[in-house]
This record gives structure tokens, sequence and C-alpha cells, in this order.
């Protein structure tokens, strides 16, 4: 939870929540309830309208005009009150609840990482400094300033994962590790930090059978690609595999 709570822009489930209600508790009652009631009219005058002028032929147009008019009371009337009575009960934002909020961020930025078809790399500050650094930029995450994933393709210990989930076959390459959403906190960059998360990834990747690494990178990232050639990484020249526009596919031999 702490990779998805650094991933959610270092937020975690708990300040989700606090931050939803303090937005709900933002709006005075009445005044949000007389909003209700205007969107609601708006509603109903706009379905008016177009009763009233998209009536069918051979009808005289008052009569047209009498529709439209129940139509506006109709729909006006009930769609003001549903409005102004939840935003006058506070429900105007909606406030997960922590199951809820969990939930969210795991299915949003760690899913992969839950079922283990990832394995996930991160840099943590240190504990005393993991809720005051920065003014308390990374307390969310509890110190996390960076973190990556990899997944091992192609491999022969690949197993059904969960619920029958098997880790997709990649044609033309062997068994490899194939690193991805590597990203370090803007405000700590250049101190080495992606440096350190390769070096994990490459002491993890000795325990496995993989005879590359492999990864996609934006051929406008200098900086990675800095880094990336730094660790032996060279572009794709072999396989050919198509990438995202912009984007070159690099790999390194084991």
């Amino acid at each position: 939870m702490q990779v998805a709570s650094y991933r959610n822009q270092r937020t975690s489930p708990q300040q989700m929540i606090d931050n939803q209600q303090s937005k709900r508790d933002s709006f005075d009652p009445v005044q949000s309830a007389l909003e209700g009631v205007k969107i609601g009219l708006g509603i109903g005058l706009a379905a008016g309208i177009i009763t009233a002028v998209n009536g069918e032929d051979g009808i005289a147009m008052q009569d047209q005009v009498i529709v439209g008019l129940k139509n506006f009371a109709v729909i006006g009337g009930l769609t003001a009150s549903l409005l102004g009575y939840n935003n006058f009960s506070g429900n105007r934002v909606y406030v997960m609840d922590m199951t809820e909020a969990r939930n969210r961020l795991t299915v949003d930025y760690v899913a992969s990482l839950k079922i283990s078809q990832d394995v996930g790399f991160a840099a943590y500050l240190e504990p005393s400094k993991a809720t005051t650094f920065k003014n308390g930029r990374y307390e969310g995450c509890n110190g996390i300033v960076g973190c990556v994933d990899c997944q091992l393709r192609n491999s022969k210990s690949n197993v059904p994962i969960e619920n029958g989930v098997v880790t997709k076959e990649y044609p033309g390459l062997p068994a490899h590790v194939h690193v991805k959403n590597m990203d370090v906190d803007d405000s700590v960059r250049r101190k080495g930090i992606a440096n350190q998360l390769m070096v994990a990834i490459e002491e993890w990747v000795c325990t496995t059978d993989a005879e590359l690494l492999t990864l996609e990178v934006r051929d406008d990232n200098v900086g990675a690609l800095a880094l990336y050639e730094g660790f032996g990484f060279v572009k794709d020249a072999t396989t050919k595999r198509k990438t995202r526009g912009g984007c070159s596919f690099m790999v390194k031999k084991l």
C-alpha cells in the first residue's frame, strides 16, 4: 500500500478520505442545497422546452406548451428536490471508507504486484526523515521516494498466479525480466536513487533463469537513456519489437 500511496501523488488511503471529508465539510449546506435546486430546475426547464418545441405533428402549439410546462414541473421539481436534499445532507462530495480507498489504490496502481505477477522495488528515506523531509512531502507513503516494477517473462518457472492468471508469452525473446514503471520523485532526482533501484533489480534477476533485461524508454528522456546505457542497455536491433510512438526498446544481455 505504501507503493500505491507513492504513485497516488504520495497520498495514503487515510489522507484521501481526510481530503474528501474536508472538501465535504467546506460546503455550506444551505447554499449547497440551493445550488442543487437551481441545477434541478435547469434540467426541468430544458426538458420542458424540448418537449414544447419538438411536439408531435397534429398537436396544437398551446397543447405542446402545456405538456412542456408539465414536464418542467415534474422533472424539474423532482430533480431539484433530490439534488437539494442530497447536497443539504452533505453528500455533494462522496467520501470513501477505508476498505474502498485501499481497494481503489490497489486496483489503480499495484494490481500486478498484489497478485505477484510483478516484483517491485522501492527506495525509502531514513526512518527518522520519513515524515519530516521536505515538509512532510513523503509522510503519506512512509518515506518512499522512488520505485520500480519488473516482470519475469518467458520463464520456465512461470506458473498460474492467481485465479488462473498466467504471465503473457513474448515470442522471439528468451526468458527475460522486463523493467517498467521506474519513477523517482522530482524533488530527489539526480541523487543516485534510480541507480540503486537498478542495482536491486540486477541482484534479484540473478536468482531467476532470465537471459536478458528489457525495458521501454522514451527517446526524449535523456536522463533515463543515460542511466540505462550506463547499466549496459542498448537499443534493440535484433528482435525489432514494436514500441509506443517516440519510444525505444532496450535490452541487456546477462
